[in-house]
């Protein structure tokens, strides 16, 4: 490609135009009475033991000895606490941790020091184990792919409580290569046009197959290619992505650039003839090209860096690097009738 000639600088005559978990079942705390717990102790005893507050004066010879075991549980009160994996995803022959964080029944957090806490892991290299004082468990390993279920039974020395954690998802065969391609990300509402993207290079193990799902945009019949509706210049559609699964219980989501709605009959800027360059203002503008060309550059007022800004050209966006500090132009030939540009610094910009 041949160097850019020198710009000859013109003002512009157009001006700017305005622009699945598992829920759990709720339960309630098991009371606890002085006829059913008779045993005299103070207020920081072992866990299943009343404190001296609430606790009527008992003879001795009718004392009766109450283990925390015999406290019994009330399945999946909410009211007790939450729990869950440290990530929601992992992969295959990986391991988590998982967390429980107490709720409103569990006033004092002092409480805790002392809780008891029984995990069960459904598929999990841990089946179950108990821990005293501690809300992380011991991490488990995965070896099946799929939804995998967790639960806990917290007891203080006030009751206790059955919590199910929200479940852990483990990948099987991997998903790898998926890109999110801006088929049209400034799609023109002088023509009727929407924003596109299209899921592309997904690939896993053979003989598995792949299914897609789209959020914030629908898809066609394919599942490979979405579609969000625009009315008016400066439309913006963000939060696109896709989602691609395959036999083995394997999901990825990929996110999707965010899209902007142009009106090339409203041109923020116009450049009618090429090697002439217009003024742009920092910040994004919409410049229409009424003239045939093959690049596109925009060159810094006053000398100064333009890392970090954008230009657009059709679905090939280019970010200007520490490489090109001065100045930037689309490095492979561009001919779209309107390009935006998002720079860092006023700039002069034209094409030829």
């Amino acid at each position: 490609m041949a160097n850019p000639p020198d710009i000859i600088e013109t003002s512009s005559e157009t001006p700017a135009s305005s622009a699945s978990q598992t829920p759990g079942t709720s339960a309630s705390q098991v009371p606890h009475s002085s006829s059913s717990i008779l045993r005299q102790t103070s207020s920081t005893g072992p866990i299943g033991q009343l404190s001296s507050s609430s606790q009527a004066q008992t003879p001795v010879s009718q004392i009766v000895e109450v283990s925390s075991s015999s406290v019994q549980p009330s399945t999946g009160d909410t009211n007790y606490g939450t729990c869950a994996p440290k990530v929601s995803t992992i992969e295959l022959d990986s391991s988590t941790t998982w967390t429980f964080s107490k709720g409103a029944a569990i006033t004092n957090p002092m409480d805790m020091m002392s809780a008891k806490l029984e995990w069960t892991f459904e598929g999990g290299s841990i089946p179950s184990y108990t821990v005293t004082g501690s809300t992380t468990s011991e991490a488990v390993t995965y070896t099946t792919s799929g939804d995998k279920k967790a639960s806990v039974t917290i007891t203080t020395k006030n009751g206790s409580g059955v919590v199910q954690c929200s479940p852990l998802h483990v990948n099987g065969a991997q998903i790898t290569g998926c890109k999110c391609m801006p088929t049209n990300i400034q799609p023109d509402v002088s023509q009727g046009q929407s924003a596109t993207w299209t899921a592309s290079g997904c690939t896993t193990a053979d003989g598995l197959t792949l299914s897609y799902s789209w959020k914030g945009a629908t898809a066609d019949a394919t599942g490979l290619v979405a579609t969000a509706p625009v009315t008016a210049k400066g439309d913006v559609v963000t939060g696109v992505s896709f989602t691609v699964a395959n036999d083995d219980n394997s999901v990825e989501t990929i996110q999707c650039d965010d899209a902007k709605a142009i009106d090339a009959t409203k041109p923020d800027y116009l450049i009618e003839a090429a090697n002439t360059g217009i003024e742009v203002p920092a910040g994004e503008a919409s410049i229409t090209i009424a003239v045939s060309y093959a690049n596109f550059k925009c060159q810094p007022l006053g000398g100064r860096s333009m890392v970090g800004g954008t230009i657009t050209c059709g679905s090939n966006v280019v970010t200007i690097g520490a490489a090109n500090e001065q100045w930037y132009y689309i490095e492979t030939p561009c001919s779209e009738p309107v390009v935006t540009v998002n720079l860092p610094v006023p700039a002069t910009c034209a094409v030829w």
